[in-house]
């Protein structure tokens, strides 16, 4: 029997990158698996920074097993030019959408006595970087966030988890690892401990 063999998967951000490699391999264990993503290529075509719209989601989608908050997104800018609606919609699609989805499909996990939440965070949780505050804010929430569902629903059968794969190359991530600042930063300060 395949580890995840008769169990429901939601996937956010299915359509490329970790959400998509997440996805497949998920159907390799033997799960059902809706994605989630504001591309085509999924299941379900949804704008996750759409919150007022996640419980209809979390209806369509009906009973799941396992979440897996991939979706994210980042749209550089300096601190001290912080554009308001670019920040919020930082904050609705990193941080709110996934603490939601945790939220709405754990109290059923819980009610059935089994559930895995595992969130995707990233290595800008722990570290900030230039014209990240945003990005570094959603993580970094997103990270308590996931310690407190794990506290409230762990003793009901739902495991809660978080993430932080430091840097893949997606698209999100374009050249980033060939930088000088990925070097220095990241390889030189040694906060990627195999430094390679």
């Amino acid at each position: 029997m395949s580890l995840l063999e008769g169990r429901h998967a939601l996937v956010t951000g299915a359509a490329n990158g970790i959400g998509r490699a997440i996805a497949e391999r998920f159907r390799t264990e033997g799960a059902s698996v809706t994605g989630v993503d504001i591309e085509d290529g999924t299941d379900i075509r949804f704008d996750l920074a759409d919150t007022a719209a996640i419980d209809g989601l979390v209806e369509r989608v009906g009973p799941v097993d396992v979440l897996c908050s991939v979706a994210g997104i980042n749209e550089p800018m300096w601190a001290v030019e912080l554009d308001l609606a670019r920040y919020r919609r930082i904050m609705a699609v990193n941080l709110d959408a996934p603490i939601m989805l945790a939220s709405r499909l754990g109290r059923a996990m819980a009610e059935r006595g089994y559930g895995r939440i595992l969130s995707i965070t990233s290595i800008h949780g722990l570290h900030g970087a230039e014209e990240c505050l945003a990005y570094d804010v959603s993580k970094a929430g997103l990270e308590g966030g996931t310690r407190t569902l794990a506290i409230e629903l762990g003793p009901h059968g739902v495991l809660v988890n978080a993430l932080a794969p430091g840097f893949v190359r997606t698209r999100m991530s374009g050249d980033e690892l060939e930088s000088d600042w990925f070097r220095t930063i990241y390889v030189e300060n040694r906060r990627l401990p195999l430094r390679t």
